[in-house]
């Protein structure tokens, strides 16, 4: 069953394929209202055509995406995020997803005088002029730059906005503020590793991601919130926001605003980055780590938070790993013998 529902006064449409996630729809465009209105406040933004939102569930995990060519439009998949290792903090998670999504369409879709011009020019009808390209067609690359210049940005760029904003409309509950992205420059950090400049994140950074897209995340984000913490929020905002006194490259608009090469800046941060992770490395090793004690000498796969049963000193936790059924097990820790208490 599908369903389109306009909502929110002409400023988008709900697609709905499955009667059941109707009641998740109020709670959508609630979120869509108030991320959409801070959205339009912040950027100078004036929408000229809807947003299409597909509320889906086509995954095991919350996801989603965005666009502006040839139309904006937002998809929300509407599972639980995964929060393994803390690697997304998130408050309620339509009002997230909407925080970040509809940034993205708000800082591609915005405008300069010339945009609009050229739009006007390749007049498309129901796509408001917005050249989408095709391989077949090398031209039309150019002029899909001509029309919507920001979309052509590195995803660091568009990824380090959104994740900022998000962090920001949650009161501080992000990967802005997250222990994990913390985690991983400490450990880049700490062995010596190489920090790539934006030239070799969109080129070798981007082929060892362990998950699609995390690198242009990871540094995206650290960046823009170094930048934030550094010279102010407004010049962040300066820099990702369009308008008739903007530059159309992502990189002249950063030149503009904050008056040195975005190369330059780059390498600012990593050295204030080094600097700063080598003294929380410092202050860690003041004090000796804590001896490790193995319960079992079985690896136990994948692992439940576990509780501590004091009557029977034992530990109570389900376990997964290949062989046996998923199950919940008791375990020694004196021993490390593991009982097989229910298969799940």
């Amino acid at each position: 069953m599908s369903r389109l529902v306009s909502h929110g006064r002409g400023q988008a449409h709900l697609i709905l394929y499955d009667p059941s996630h109707t009641d998740l729809a109020p709670q959508l465009m609630r979120s869509f209202e108030r991320s959409f209105a801070f959205h339009k406040q912040i950027f100078n933004y004036q929408p000229k055509e809807k947003v299409s939102i597909l509320l889906e569930d086509f995954s095991d995990f919350s996801h989603g995406g965005a666009d502006a060519i040839p139309l904006n439009r937002v998809n929300v998949g509407i599972a639980p995020a995964s929060y393994i290792y803390e690697t997304v903090p998130t408050n309620e998670r339509m009002s997230w997803m909407m925080n970040h999504e509809r940034a993205h369409v708000v800082e591609i879709d915005g405008t300069r005088r010339s945009d609009r011009n050229f739009r006007k020019l390749f007049g498309l009808g129901v796509m408001h002029g917005k050249v989408v390209p095709d391989g077949d067609d090398p031209l039309s690359m150019a002029y899909a730059y001509l029309t919507v210049p920001r979309r052509y940005a590195p995803r660091w760029f568009h990824e380090g906005i959104a994740v900022f904003l998000q962090t920001w409309m949650a009161g501080g509950l992000g990967r802005s503020l997250g222990g994990y992205d913390e985690m991983v420059f400490r450990s880049l950090v700490r062995d010596n590793a190489r920090i790539y400049d934006p030239v070799g994140l969109g080129a070798e950074g981007t082929t060892i991601d362990f998950q699609v897209g995390v690198n242009s995340y990871l540094y995206g984000t650290r960046f823009v919130t170094w930048l934030a913490a550094e010279y102010s929020p407004e010049k962040v905002l300066a820099w990702a926001r369009s308008g008739d006194d903007s530059k159309t490259y992502f990189s002249s608009q950063f030149q503009k605003v904050y008056g040195f090469s975005l190369e330059d800046t780059w390498q600012r941060w990593i050295a204030a980055e080094k600097a700063w992770q080598q003294q929380n490395l410092a202050d860690l090793r003041k004090y000796p780590l804590t001896p490790l004690t193995r319960f079992s000498k079985q690896a136990l796969g994948s692992v439940s938070n576990p509780f501590y049963d004091e009557q029977t000193n034992q530990l109570l936790v389900a376990v997964r790993y290949p062989g046996p059924m998923a199950h919940l097990a008791s375990i020694d820790p004196t021993t490390g013998q593991s009982k097989n208490l229910r298969n799940i």
